[in-house]
């Protein structure tokens, strides 16, 4: 059911539309139009992984030493292994008696991507970053350039690392967190695996192991579970993991997420066809979505592809309603947003009393009026009285 709007709000929505819901009502303008979610679509994305993988789920990075101390680590799309969690990772490998290694070898195979996130434009800043199955520190390197242009680790917890000082480009003084992927062509191996193995060669070595100097990419050997030295678990379950993409509006997490669903329900490896088609599956079987309603290309808005309706968003939205303070709560209401060029959404949820409501606001447009449609949208969910 649509409601009229007041001129006022014509005025700031030229291109775009909005749903709200009151009970099992739906108000809204072009609220059956499919638009550009953005970063709001990382709902969508974090409802679809809870569901499939479970809240609890886990993600899992294997570990085995072969017979000439060559240490091989073998990646399944763990998007939080940072630099503390490596380590706690490299504490149990001692603890399990690691004390040296010749070399480490890596394995990223559980992710067969053959091209780049749609919408990426391969900058430095680390919402370009890639997807892998092993990767490190959501593929973003924390670098403090000096005023000299020295380069040193960014941040306390992660040690300095030679790739660091591939860094070029017109960087400013002081910290940054940069896209590995824009070193591609200065490193070995490819930039990803490449600070992997330097990290954990770091934190080995802080650790107390003796570790030589050779990272190569390859092939975890064809072995029993039970031969692996270390299956390491994640210290962080999914629901944790959702609400850390969801604050941070982190691509790397959703797309991590976004991938393993597709492997979840097609196999590894991962890629972004068997993704796509989980996503139209899940949208359409399980929320019950029509076909026009929406198409998603990948899992954190990035892709100006991704269109989905205001109406279809709400569905989700309600879908969602367990989950909602893994959002964002701002002036009582649980809320995303959803940023690129000429595009300014919001979802979520305001809080009236007891009530949480959904909304959702898209507009496709060059004025970024979205607060004071916003506004607006909170208004009408004032009690309307019967005619």
């Amino acid at each position: 059911m649509s409601y009229g709007h007041p001129p006022w709000v014509n005025n700031l929505i030229r291109n775009g539309g909005y749903g709200v819901a009151h009970g099992v009502n739906i108000s809204g303008f072009r609220e059956n139009d499919p638009f550009i979610p953005a970063s709001t679509l990382k709902i969508l994305t974090s409802l679809a992984a809870l569901e499939t993988l479970g809240d609890n789920y886990r993600f899992k990075t294997d570990f085995f030493l072969d017979n000439h101390k060559v240490l091989f680590i073998r990646g399944w799309g763990d998007p939080f292994l940072i630099s503390e969690e490596i380590e706690r990772i490299c504490r149990k490998l001692v603890d399990l008696g690691l004390r040296d290694i010749t070399s480490i070898v890596l394995d990223d195979s559980a992710f067969n991507l053959a091209t780049p996130t749609d919408g990426s434009e391969g900058s430095n800043n680390p919402y370009d970053a890639p997807n892998s199955a092993l990767a490190v520190n959501f593929n973003s390197l924390p670098v403090f350039i000096s005023a000299n242009g020295s380069v040193v680790s960014g941040e306390q917890q992660t040690p300095n690392l030679p790739i660091m000082q591939n860094i070029r480009g017109n960087l400013s003084a002081g910290i940054h967190r940069i896209n590995v992927d824009t070193l591609a062509g200065m490193t070995r191996n490819p930039p990803s695996l490449q600070y992997t193995g330097e990290l954990f060669a770091a934190m080995l070595k802080k650790s107390g192991v003796q570790v030589g100097n050779k990272i190569y990419a390859g092939k975890f050997p064809a072995i029993d579970n039970e031969k692996i030295l270390y299956i390491h678990v994640s210290s962080k379950a999914l629901v944790d993991i959702v609400r850390s993409c969801l604050k941070f509006s982190n691509n790397f997490i959703a797309n991590q997420l976004f991938l393993t669903c597709g492997a979840a329900a097609y196999g590894y490896p991962a890629n972004w066809q068997k993704s796509h088609r989980f996503f139209q599956n899940y949208a359409r079987n399980t929320l019950g979505l029509t076909p026009d309603a929406f198409n998603i290309i990948e899992g954190s808005g990035l892709s100006r592809k991704n269109r989905i309706t205001p109406d279809a968003m709400l569905k989700i939205l309600r879908r969602f309603y367990p989950y909602r303070t893994l959002l964002n709560e701002k002036e009582h209401v649980y809320i995303k947003s959803g940023t690129l060029t000429d595009v300014f959404c919001y979802a979520g949820y305001v809080k009236n009393g007891q009530k949480n409501n959904p909304f959702v606001l898209m507009l496709n447009q060059k004025a970024n009026t979205r607060k004071q449609v916003l506004q607006y949208l909170k208004h009408s969910f004032r009690p309307r009285k019967n005619n």
